[in-house]
């Protein structure tokens, strides 16, 4: 009877920490995720770990598996503004401004200095990964949960590791310097290998001609001045990673930025329905440098710089980015739209080759 009794404590235990039930496998001993589709947007799927966390876990193999810290409604995802396009809410937002504050040389805010890059919420701050997930369209659900489960083993692809560029959201994010007039805004930084520029128009041309748009790396900006709030609307944005994990050509967004002494406190509504249920919602800020050492002056740089040219990263045979090692061919297609794909794919089956020939993963 004792034994019985036992038994079944075990398994309501397991019923617990599986609402899904007991023979149900997670993100972290699951053999095929396309296959869990209906526990997706279940915290439990991911041990509760919020997407940040297991990210992590591939620089930290002692931490692969564990319990996360993730609290289901910490913050909402959802956009507090009733708008269904990004047009719609840059135009209201503009009339409520009865056209924009015409600055001069002399009124326009000062946003000089150097800033620490973006923190904020963009991958979901403190919610299970559950629940940036649950925002997502199906098949965009697939895509985020196979990039971040693939950075979790340590196989992540990085855009700078082949010389490609960050895409528009890392030059949202990445942001050493504010460069103002009253005609135009510039945003500026460098990075390991990367340097990123944005254009933001605030002369009231608007946007180039429909017939002249075409996808652009950052997309093509424009803006306004609220006072001392810069609001502004991007569209014509090559397909991409970033935000939550991966965004489409058809993304146009509204950003709003204000100085707070030494804060810049910036939001970004994104607005893609092939990829968003609904528009997705994210706040940040850039923290002023107190650091001014010449050493720590933003510096133009390349990928070849660090990394030797891009044909020097290949996916080797264990699903995991290497360096190429000479005569090696090659492994992804310069004209692949979408090349993480491409890699993700091949590197979910090598990895798993490896995996059932007893290679070790980096967890164990």
């Amino acid at each position: 009877m004792r034994a019985s009794l036992s038994a079944t404590v075990s398994l309501v235990t397991l019923f617990a920490a599986f609402p899904y039930g007991a023979a149900a496998q997670d993100i972290f001993t699951t053999e095929d995720f396309r296959q869990d589709r209906e526990h997706w947007t279940d915290p439990a799927y991911y041990r509760h770990n919020t997407a940040s966390e297991m990210r992590r876990m591939g620089e930290d193999p002692e931490s692969y598996g564990t319990t996360g810290t993730g609290v289901d409604g910490s913050r909402e995802f959802t956009t507090p503004y009733p708008f269904a396009t990004a047009w719609e809410h840059y135009q209201a937002w503009l009339e409520e401004a009865d056209g924009g504050t015409q600055h001069t040389k002399d009124t326009i805010p000062d946003w000089s200095g150097l800033w620490e890059h973006a923190r904020g919420t963009f991958s979901g701050g403190q919610n299970p990964m559950s629940s940036t997930v649950a925002m997502l369209t199906p098949q965009y659900q697939e895509y985020f949960i196979q990039d971040v489960r693939a950075e979790a083993q340590a196989r992540p692809w990085w855009a700078g590791a082949f010389c490609l560029p960050g895409g528009f959201m890392s030059s949202v994010t990445n942001v050493d310097e504010f460069i103002i007039t009253p005609e135009k805004v510039w945003t500026l930084a460098s990075s390991v290998g990367v340097n990123y520029i944005r254009w933001i128009y605030t002369d009231g041309s608007g946007h180039s001609p429909e017939e002249l748009q075409y996808p652009k790396w950052h997309g093509e900006s424009i803006g306004f001045w609220d006072g001392d709030a810069l609001i502004v609307h991007t569209n014509q944005v090559k397909g991409w990673l970033g935000g939550p994990s991966e965004y489409t050509v058809n993304l146009e967004t509204v950003e709003r930025y204000r100085r707070m002494g030494e804060i810049i406190e910036g939001e970004i509504t994104l607005y893609d329905p092939e990829v968003f249920v609904r528009p997705y919602h994210a706040t940040y800020n850039f923290t002023l440098e107190t650091e001014t050492r010449p050493e720590f002056r933003p510096l133009y740089v390349t990928c070849t710089d660090t990394n030797g040219p891009s044909q020097k990263v290949y996916l080797d045979e264990n699903g995991f980015l290497n360096q190429r090692i000479p005569g090696e061919p090659l492994d992804w297609d310069a004209t692949d739209s979408r090349p993480w794909s491409t890699f993700f794919d091949e590197s979910d089956r090598r990895f798993q080759e490896y995996l059932e020939a007893g290679g070790t993963p980096h967890w164990e």
